[in-house]
């Protein structure tokens, strides 16, 4: 049944569907106090009554409340349909996700690979400082927003899998979440990983804008853990490779120890980008 037209919470009056996920369906919805379009994600109905699918919903909630930034989409509301469905009202982002962009372009340029990685670790600051772990960061989950500069803003989005540091799992043992190419090889080898998971996903994702490929690639999952676990990071001929083989060592005692010093390495190389 469509949604199309109907208002949420006194507040919301869906305009379109914009996504669909696991467990909840995106909207476009026009906001009637502030007439400003959001994004409204709300927990599909057939989840309702799964303890589990509500826990991470809720989850998801408490986080993006704690997390202010100009990286990171914004929470504006929270709360449940007349159907006893959960939702989340976010700032709308009208951009593009990185994803696009290596899709369309194949590669961008140093400087520009490295302003957003940059921004990125900004938004991940923010993150971490509020006690947060994303835990699911790829190019898809990193939009891209028009700015007046000559970059645009950066915006860290998605945190259905973030999660508190130490706080309780909601996965089962043996199960690892978020997408496997971007997964920090401590948490592919069954180990709590802590923020520097988070830096070496970055690592990846700067990786694939430079190159316009993954720092590794397999025809079945079996191979790629094998790879993200055990083999060496490839090299790449340009000045940002340092930063790279930092972020992405296999042990996360040698990685940067956390992502405003990732964010100075990449200061301190602009120079000769």
């Amino acid at each position: 049944m469509s949604r199309i037209g109907t208002i949420v919470g006194d507040r919301f009056r869906i305009d379109d569907a914009i996504g669909k996920g696991a467990m909840a369906d995106v909207y476009r919805a026009l906001d009637l106090e502030t007439q400003a379009y959001v994004a409204l994600k709300i927990l599909r109905h057939t989840h309702v009554n799964d303890a589990t699918s509500l826990a991470r919903f809720d989850r998801e909630a408490e986080v993006q409340a704690r997390l202010r930034h100009r990286n990171i989409a914004a929470l504006l509301d929270t709360g449940i349909t007349d159907k006893k469905e959960p939702y989340l009202a976010v700032e709308l982002l009208r951009g593009k996700s990185l994803r696009s962009v290596i899709k369309t372009e194949g590669f961008v340029v140093p400087r520009r690979a490295a302003s957003y990685a940059w921004q990125a670790l900004q938004g991940l600051h923010a993150v971490h400082a509020a006690g947060v772990l994303h835990r699911d960061l790829k190019p898809a989950n990193i939009m891209l927003e028009p700015s007046p500069g000559p970059i645009e803003r950066v915006v860290l989005i998605d945190f259905g899998f973030a999660t508190f540091e130490g706080s309780a799992k909601l996965t089962l043992q043996g199960t690892v979440v978020g997408s496997l190419q971007y997964i920090a090889p401590e948490r592919l080898r069954g180990v709590d990983a802590d923020a520097r998971g988070d830096l070496y996903s970055i690592g990846v994702i700067l990786f694939e804008l430079l190159t316009g490929k993954p720092v590794f690639a397999a025809k079945d999952d079996f191979t790629l853990i094998e790879m993200v676990v055990n083999a060496p990071p490839p090299q790449i001929d340009n000045a940002l490779d340092p930063v790279l083989q930092r972020a992405l060592a296999k042990d996360p005692d040698d990685r940067y120890r956390d992502a405003a010093e990732m964010a100075m390495a990449l200061e301190a190389l602009a120079g000769s980008l």
